[in-house]
């Protein structure tokens, strides 16, 4: 739903799935673009800014190596309770990385100081961050999502509908 202010409105699944389709659009694997879609739709949710969202769409492997880094975390946390450090220069991968971590189904504790991070993950203990039912963002970002997500489209042809694809007309009257 779009509104006079260049937003959008639509339901957290609705936006989490045209984000997984967007990070597969941008050649990032299943499992990686359904996490992101997760991040993405918790970053949103408790206000952070798109420009990060957007950017590590556009930039080749960032997607791909903040999965491997929280990855790590989890692995850490499933041997330890101890608290994890991280660092990271860059302020955009920062920000999405502590949406990443917030986007867990655990429990978890992220503290900044500077570039590092000090993360905590409960694992036995079940995140309880409330889900809004509708997620705001700019009609320009949903736009670049949307665009990423038609590369995962099959192109409509006479050979990919000999493929398999698409929809066709069963005569099942």
């Amino acid at each position: 739903m779009a509104a006079r202010d260049g937003t959008v409105t639509h339901s957290w699944t609705e936006v989490q799935s045209l984000a997984m389709r967007a990070a597969r659009g941008a050649d990032v694997p299943a499992a990686q673009a359904s996490n992101f879609g997760n991040m993405l739709t918790r970053h949103l949710a408790d206000g952070r800014d798109e420009a990060p969202l957007s950017e590590a769409l556009k930039t080749q492997g960032a997607i791909v190596d903040l999965a491997l880094r929280v990855e790590k975390v989890i692995e850490a946390a499933s041997i330890s309770s101890a608290p994890v450090s991280l660092s990271e220069d860059a302020p955009y991968l920062c920000a999405l990385l502590v949406s990443w971590f917030n986007s867990l189904p655990c429990r978890t504790q992220v503290q900044l100081s500077g570039n590092t991070m000090t993360v905590t993950l409960s694992l036995s203990e079940p995140n309880a961050r409330a889900r809004p039912a509708r997620i705001t963002l700019s009609a320009e970002f949903y736009a670049q999502m949307h665009d990423l997500a038609a590369n995962t489209y099959v192109p409509d042809s006479e050979a990919s509908r000999m493929g398999g694809a698409g929809a066709e007309q069963m005569g099942l009257d």
